[in-house]
């Protein structure tokens, strides 16, 4: 029985560790796009739309008129996943993803813009 107490402690001080690890990353690479476009018009969003297994982060550069300047993802289901740069959707207008939230079998990424918009939508009215 105390074997089983000491492999329980051990696995959580892993999720602990791993979680800090997983966040340290997060906000360097926050940092590092935001440095990028510091003193420049461009907006900055990112959003986390949770599927049945994995989860996909997006996080996008837009201009003002809500054309995608830089867009990156993030999925997958441990600490190793990295944000990757995601070229197709590069010069796209969010207004294209739009109706995304209503259909039900739309990607992961798509429904991430989709909320993108909405709130891009929210802080100009």
């Amino acid at each position: 029985m105390s074997g089983l107490v000491i492999v329980v402690i051990i696995l959580m001080l892993c999720q602990s560790l791993f979680s800090l690890v997983q966040v340290k990353y997060y906000q360097s690479f926050i940092k590092k796009i935001t440095t990028e476009q510091a003193g420049s018009e461009y907006e900055f969003y990112t959003e986390v739309v949770k599927g049945k297994i994995l989860r996909v982060i997006v996080a996008v550069v837009v201009d003002a008129d809500g054309k995608i300047i830089q867009c990156y993802i993030c999925k997958g289901l441990t600490i190793f996943a990295r944000f990757k740069e995601e070229p197709s959707f590069k010069g796209a207008q969010l207004v294209n993803y739009s109706t995304a939230l209503q259909q039900k079998r739309a990607p992961q990424i798509e429904k991430a813009l989709s909320q993108i918009y909405t709130r891009k939508l929210e802080a100009v009215t």
